[in-house]
This record gives structure tokens, C-alpha cells and sequence, in this order.
């Protein structure tokens, strides 16, 4: 069973990072963690830069879109929750996803407006 929730404890997150051999910083960011019965397989966060949220880290240790896009929402879900009206996603490595999950290209960067995007899946 897999179970998507936040990371409290900041130091799981910068342990699975280092296990994978990851150089990101996530001391100030929120993280949602990817859990099987066995611990965290995946990891995922937001963070502040600016005036601007930014979804720029996912990392699997196993390749897989479907989880990768389940990880995503709970981080877009997380935002709407916190009352962010906006996400914006500047890594090319998160194309795809961010297309997948209609983020909308604007000049260097990706942005996605959470007004109303759990409620229109729903439609």
C-alpha cells in the first residue's frame, strides 16, 4: 500500500536525499513523502522563492508517471489548502508532468492557477 502525506520530521527527507545521492536543499520547504510499508520511496516539494511558489523537486526511486503525477497534486493540493492561488514550475526536467497537469508555459517558466482546479476534475 502506498500512502502519500507530509514529512514532518525534516531529517527523513534530507536522509532519503542523501541515500539517492541528491544535492537539494529542502531544509525550507514543505515535502510530501512517498511511503510503502518499508519507508519512503519518493519525494516531492514546494518551495517559496520570491513572492512566487514553485514545484520544482519530485524524485522517485523508481521511475514512475503515475505516482509522480499523485505526488504532484498532493503538493498542488497542500497549496490550494494554504490559500496559494498560483504554482509555478521552472525545471525542464518536469515538463511532461507539468503539461500533464495543465500548468500553462509563460516565458521562462510554467504557471498554474489553483482557482477552482480540484473542483473542475470533478465537472
Amino acid at each position: 500500500m502506498l500512502t502519500i502525506k507530509k514529512i514532518e520530521d525534516i531529517r527523513e527527507a534530507e536522509a532519503y536525499l542523501k541515500a539517492h545521492g541528491i544535492s537539494h536543499n529542502i531544509a525550507n520547504e514543505q515535502a510530501m513523502g512517498v511511503y510503502t510499508q518499508s519507508g519512503l520511496i519518493g519525494l516531492g516539494s514546494l518551495c517559496l522563492c520570491g513572492y512566487k511558489v514553485y514545484l520544482n523537486f519530485i524524485h522517485l526511486a523508481e521511475e514512475d508517471a503515475a505516482l509522480s503525477h499523485g505526488l504532484a497534486k498532493s503538493l498542488l493540493n497542500m497549496a490550494d489548502l494554504r490559500g496559494i492561488k498560483t504554482v509555478y514550475g521552472s525545471n525542464p526536467a518536469l515538463d511532461k508532468l507539468y503539461a500533464c497537469l495543465r500548468f500553462q508555459k509563460e516565458n521562462e517558466e510554467y504557471a498554474l492557477s489553483l482557482e477552482n482546479y480540484f473542483q473542475a476534475e470533478h465537472n
